[in-house]
């Protein structure tokens, strides 16, 4: 697998009060991707190169393409293309509803209508309470770690975390991307999510939201806001969304019960 850098300087001219003066940029790297599935073209994704297979177990996983990490068969990722074997047939289209998403650069989800109906089925039971000063106190912990958000203010970040703190952190220049490649993770190391907590950088809609049920993390936490069409999943599917944490206040806005 070929390794890329996730930014890159870049030279540029900096015009500030009047004054013109040359100085060099960091900028982030928009990386193409193939996801070639039994053969067949799935998708091409634009992602920050690094934990690409995280990106692509994570996002077969949150498209329900794959169930487990035991249904990928072979998995390899050369010249920005990943050539994925899974278990059974793929018919790329059959069964499969095209979706346009409110990500930038217009992504597409191409979510089985079976796997749809089934996350819409399974409600999130678990008990877990949270305290509102932890709440905020992982988002600054989020924000703190977002190295490449510092260096280069085009990033977005997501994390896993318990009461105690973030388990597993990733960036990518894409906020489903990003979350992705935690959920590929999440696989990867074999982590139970009924008593944790979803973190992410950018907004809230309802296909943010699909993925943390499929992760089936009782929480979806965010310094920015919700659409309504993804409070109504929450409140449907039983995941608390708190949106809009800044310093020490937030808002909540699906079952509150869990945050004290």
């Amino acid at each position: 697998m070929t390794v890329e850098m996730p930014f890159i300087d870049y030279p540029v001219t900096l015009i500030s009060r009047g004054e013109v003066q040359r100085e060099k940029s960091t900028v982030t790297v928009e990386f193409p991707l193939q996801i070639v599935v039994n053969g067949q073209l799935l998708v091409n994704l634009l992602c920050t190169p690094e934990h690409m297979e995280e990106l692509v177990t994570g996002f077969l996983y949150s498209e329900g393409i794959i169930t487990s990490l035991a249904d990928i068969l072979h998995l390899k990722i050369e010249n920005g293309k990943a050539e994925v074997q899974i278990k059974g047939e793929f018919r790329g289209g059959e069964g499969w509803i095209p979706t346009l998403t409110t990500g930038c650069g217009q992504n597409v989800s191409w979510q089985n209508k079976k796997t749809r109906d089934c996350i819409f089925e399974t409600r999130i039971s678990s008990q877990i309470t949270v305290a509102a000063e932890d709440i905020t106190g992982l988002i600054d912990e989020l924000q703190r770690i977002s190295v490449h958000y510092r260096k280069t203010h085009g990033t977005h970040g997501a994390a896993l975390a318990d009461k105690s703190g973030i388990i597993i952190f990733r960036e990518d220049i894409g906020r489903h991307n990003a979350i992705d490649k935690v959920a590929g993770s999440v696989l990867y190391q074999e982590l139970t999510t009924d008593d944790k907590l979803l973190l992410t950088t950018g907004r809230i809609s309802s296909e943010i939201l699909t993925k943390a049920a499929r992760l089936k993390v009782p929480f979806l936490i965010s310094r920015s806001v919700p659409t309504d069409y993804a409070i109504q999943l929450g409140e449907l599917l039983g995941i608390t969304i708190v949106g809009f944490v800044r310093g020490k206040s937030l808002k909540v806005y699906s079952h509150n019960w869990r945050v004290n």
